[in-house]
């Protein structure tokens, strides 16, 4: 006689094949466990199973596993038995939005901005160093600062190395007002650089997306 164990967890047949039901120690009788049947379970298909229901055998779907996508660009997994994906289901991942695309990619700009200027501007300093000099956003006051006090010692007359830079190795330079206009107006113009950089990459953002052109946009880097 031959029985088939239910799994307990979500009633379907744990081996379709069924096994010899034990016998009882005392009369040699098959003894039934309580979680197996003695009727066969009928043939199933792809994605269906068979599962015990009021002590009966039923065919189901069986899609657990599958994974399926919206079209809102969601992703969801199937997990239980008796579950299909919807009709509008998506074998793949839609592509991105093109909206979201470009936000992305301007995130990527944005990124590689605040990058560019946390690392700074190389400089070769008055005695021949070559040292960075600092162009982050909370370095413009001092910058400013000192371009503005070496105008004003220029103007002054002065020309001694009155003044004193600190680079991003923590170096301290000393400069003569003339050195000093000259670092500044560099960072000046290495961060109009930047700037220019990214506003042309993102004018070729919106260019794209205006096209609708899916492949220029996700071509476009910092």
């Amino acid at each position: 006689m031959r029985i088939w164990d239910i799994s307990p967890t979500d009633q379907t047949v744990i081996d379709p094949d069924g096994r010899n039901c034990p016998l009882d120690p005392m009369s040699g009788q098959p003894k039934v466990p309580g979680n197996a049947m003695t009727e066969a379970p009928p043939a199933t298909g792809e994605n269906q199973a068979a599962k015990v229901v009021d002590g009966s055998w039923q065919v189901v779907a069986d899609w657990r596993g599958h994974v399926y996508w919206l079209a809102d660009s969601s992703r969801h997994e199937i997990r239980e038995l008796g579950v299909e994906p919807p009709a509008d289901a998506l074998a793949e991942a839609p592509p991105e939005p093109l909206e979201d695309l470009a936000d992305r990619k301007r995130a990527v700009i944005e990124a590689g901005l605040a990058a560019a200027l946390y690392a700074g501007m190389l400089y070769t300093m008055p005695d021949g160093t070559d040292d960075v000099v600092q162009t982050r956003p909370e370095d413009e006051p001092n910058l400013l600062g000192l371009a503005i006090e070496a105008r004003d010692l220029r103007a002054a007359g002065e020309t001694d190395a009155s003044q004193v830079l600190r680079a991003q190795s923590n170096t301290l330079y000393a400069m003569t007002p003339a050195q000093m206009i000259d670092v500044t107006d560099a960072a000046k113009a290495f961060k109009k650089q930047l700037l220019a950089h990214s506003w042309t990459r993102k004018d070729e953002i919106k260019a794209a997306l205006e096209a609708e052109d899916r492949d220029a946009l996700e071509a476009i880097t910092w």
